[in-house]
């Protein structure tokens, strides 16, 4: 249970540095 728990933070985290990292790019092209 503790692998599958943390495999599934590591995907949520991975998730979160591509959309913060996509909303970045946006604002700069925006800018």
């Amino acid at each position: 249970m503790v692998t599958v728990i943390s495999y599934l933070a590591f995907l949520i985290s991975i998730l979160l540095l591509t959309l913060v990292i996509y909303l970045g790019l946006i604002k700069i092209k925006l800018i």
